[in-house]
């Protein structure tokens, strides 16, 4: 059984300038009543979920049982998700891709080249934290792997060399608790999804407190976007079911 969610909101986050809100108002009928399908996790979903509710986008949050992705994986454009189905049935996939068009609708994404570029880089890096923290210990026993991981994400492993020149960017490219600029783009969303899926609990071996003291700011992003409005009304009215599982990396910052 698919579980649905009418996700919406009245507002729109007071980072956006009333020039972005003008614009994609206009054209918000590409995404309205669009459909993003995903697992019942944050995952890879999480960020573009966030994107189109704090853009005031209304859409089907479409989130599948695990056991359903082997019947589904065969009929979808690249074998992965998530998915994004516009109402006139038109599938758009990669998790960035689909990030990028609903930051381009909701006035989250840069309309300058340079600040784009920079968006874009950023979430290159960060995707890569992902996938270099997965790929260590791959097929050693349990207590080896965890031992990898926990030295990847020590201070001089490969993970935290990211995050360190993550934090360093967003130094120089960024304030107020932003990544690039001054205000909220899909950087800060896909730094908040990726970020605290690291230190989730969902890698075997990354202690959750391994972005606590090194990387003020990527908390500081981090933060920024969870005291979003549109964000805590995502995790306020989200279905009871996955806000008891959601990670506490997920949560509100103090």
């Amino acid at each position: 059984q698919n579980h649905h969610k009418i996700v919406t909101t009245g507002k729109v986050v007071k980072a956006v300038s009333l020039h972005h809100q003008r614009h994609y108002c206009s054209l918000m009928t590409i995404l309205n009543n669009c459909k993003l399908t995903y697992f019942g996790i944050p995952g890879r979903g999480e960020a573009t979920r966030l994107a189109l509710t704090i853009g005031g986008i209304q859409f089907q949050d479409d989130r599948l049982e695990f056991s359903q992705w082997p019947a589904l994986k065969p009929k979808t454009p690249w074998g992965s998700l998530p998915i994004l189905t516009l109402s006139d049935g038109t599938e758009i996939a990669q998790q960035r891709a689909i990030l990028r068009m609903v930051g381009k609708e909701t006035g989250l994404y840069p309309s300058d080249s340079v600040k784009a570029a920079l968006v874009d880089s950023l979430m290159d890096a960060c995707e890569d934290v992902g996938s270099k923290t997965n790929s260590q210990g791959q097929g050693l026993p349990q207590a080896e792997k965890e031992a990898a991981r926990s030295k990847a994400v020590a201070e001089a492993g490969v993970v935290y060399n990211i995050l360190m020149n993550m934090e360093n960017f967003v130094g120089v490219h960024g304030s107020c608790g932003f990544s690039v600029g001054d205000s909220l783009t899909i950087a800060d969303l896909y730094i908040f999804s990726g970020c605290g899926g690291l230190v989730s609990g969902l890698y075997d071996g990354v202690p959750t407190d391994a972005m606590d003291s090194d990387f003020p700011n990527l908390f500081a992003v981090r933060k920024s976007v969870r005291a979003n409005a549109g964000v805590e009304k995502f995790y306020e009215t989200l279905d009871v079911k996955y806000r008891a599982k959601m990670p506490a990396s997920y949560g509100p910052f103090n």
